[in-house]
């Protein structure tokens, strides 16, 4: 367990719980926010998933706009390319010693571009431009367990402590889970542990790129790119969480709880803008070795979010009766992701080509902007949570006559988090083919399997829940050069 995760993760869940109590409001930024839009998947294009993203000095083909704008310069001839993904994931979750499934799945335009060599007397000049999705934010999970240690109620309404003078949105008082004393001028809750607490999460939505790029050799064998890319996209999140008292430990008045329910949504906006620098040197037909920069992406959030919560008791009363207590409200913030450097080689061998990769991303250079100063505050947290990753990637192509290539790889995202053990990394095992249907035409075809652990809290570390993911990913892109 990563204990200092989940020391930072909890004091800013006791922070927003804060929020909740003394404002009602219900949503705030977390780490997880400001790091989703710094992930960037697995990557574009069928060929170049398929030899393990290991891409940054092969990038031979429309997707080098993505991988390395300055492979672009390789390419003899104009290009038309699309491509079709398709991603399922199932998540395994074991929550107090109860495991139980969950699996969702979407399918997606992965890309679509053109790219154009200009005629030039000396040298190559190639421009490209297009879409291709970046992220794919599907996720999901459910449980249920029996927690012996805690409620979520106490996160409102902790026994005992000190009630603050407004409290009409405390949803625990306003639900009748909790009741103050006015003497003291302290809460009585008393439903503390010992609750059956069940979920569903759902998470949709992802990031699109739409970009300009331009590559040419500046000297012999030697080629120069770049990539200038307008980021937009959407985040979906709902969850339903119940706490029950299945074993029936609370039956005297007013506290004979039965259930609470709690229904969340967060509906965002996201758009952004990056730019990428490329450097590639080639010797035909033996190696290429290319070098990449990618400057931060300035983000803008907008996003509705809201939660409806009611509670059951066992004399049949329900609060509210009439409609759930409802808290919606919008906000907007931004996030500046962190520097990103790549470093790769192709090798050639006759009809073989191998490939590796290096990427370099300081994820404690993250930050929030333009939002409150609770969530600002969270930056300096960012030092010590958040730590520098190296991905690994690594590829290989081979073409059989006849103009059938064979394609195998693999990759390894490094976990952003301080402390996290290896088995938090993002591994990625791939393969495909490329198929000839023509001089000028080819169908890539690729599968990736992926595999981590992760974990994530209800409300604080009392009530954790471990994930064990998998993912399956079928693309297929089409490409035609005339």
């Amino acid at each position: 367990m990563n204990q200092h995760r989940m020391s930072i993760l909890q004091q800013w869940t006791a922070a927003v719980m804060l929020l909740v109590v003394s404002t009602g409001a219900m949503r705030a930024q977390y780490p997880e926010d400001a790091l989703r839009l710094g992930m960037s998947g697995i990557g574009v294009g069928a060929r170049a998933i398929a030899m393990g993203g290991a891409y940054t000095g092969v990038a031979s083909d429309y997707s080098a706009i993505y991988w390395n704008p300055a492979g672009l310069a390789q390419m003899q001839y104009s290009e038309f390319s699309a491509g079709l993904s398709y991603l399922s994931m199932k998540n395994t979750s074991t929550f107090f010693g109860s495991s139980q499934g969950y699996t969702n799945s979407s399918t997606a335009l992965n890309s679509l571009g053109l790219v154009h060599k200009v005629p030039t007397l000396r040298g190559n000049l190639v421009l490209g431009f297009g879409f291709h999705r970046q992220a794919n934010f599907l996720s999901g999970l459910s449980f249920t367990g029996f927690n012996p240690n805690s409620s979520i109620i106490q996160t409102y309404a902790r026994n005992g402590a000190q009630y603050p003078s407004d409290i009409s949105g405390n949803i625990a008082y306003q639900l009748y889970l909790a009741d103050i004393d006015t003497v003291s001028g302290t809460f009585v809750s008393p439903i503390t542990s010992r609750v059956t607490q069940l979920a569903s999460v759902l998470e949709a939505g992802g990031l699109n790129n739409w970009s300009v790029s331009g590559a040419l050799d500046v000297a012999k064998e030697v080629s120069l790119g770049l990539t200038l890319t307008y980021v937009s996209g959407t985040y979906r999140y709902d969850r339903t969480y119940d706490e029950q008292d299945r074993a029936n430990v609370y039956q005297s008045f007013p506290f004979d709880f039965d259930r609470y329910t709690l229904e969340e949504y967060v509906d965002g906006d996201i758009s952004g803008f990056n730019a990428k620098f490329g450097l590639m040197y080639r010797v035909p037909d033996r190696f290429r070795v290319g070098l990449t920069v990618k400057t931060p992406t300035a983000f803008t959030v907008k996003e509705n979010f809201g939660s409806y919560a009611r509670a059951y008791y066992d004399n049949g009363d329900i609060k509210p009766n009439d409609r759930p207590f409802e808290d919606l409200a919008s906000g907007d913030y931004g996030v500046r992701t962190p520097w990103v450097f790549s470093a790769g080689a192709s090798v050639m061998f006759g009809d073989l080509v191998l490939s590796g990769d290096v990427e370099y991303t300081d994820w404690t250079q993250m930050e929030f902007k333009d939002a409150s100063n609770d969530v600002m505050a969270q930056n300096r947290d960012f030092k010590t949570l958040f730590r520098p990753t190296a991905d690994l990637r690594a590829g290989a192509e081979y073409q059989f006559p006849g103009g059938l290539r064979l394609r195998g790889g693999f990759m390894m995202n490094r976990s952003p988090y301080e402390g996290d053990p290896s088995s938090f990394d993002q591994k990625y095992l791939t393969g495909g083919l490329g198929i000839p249907l023509g001089g000028s035409t080819m169908l890539d075809l690729t599968y990736a399997r992926g595999w981590w652990d992760t974990f994530r809290t209800n409300y604080n570390s009392t009530s954790r829940v471990n994930e064990s993911i998998t993912t399956n990913t079928i693309l297929a892109t089409f490409s035609h050069r005339f």
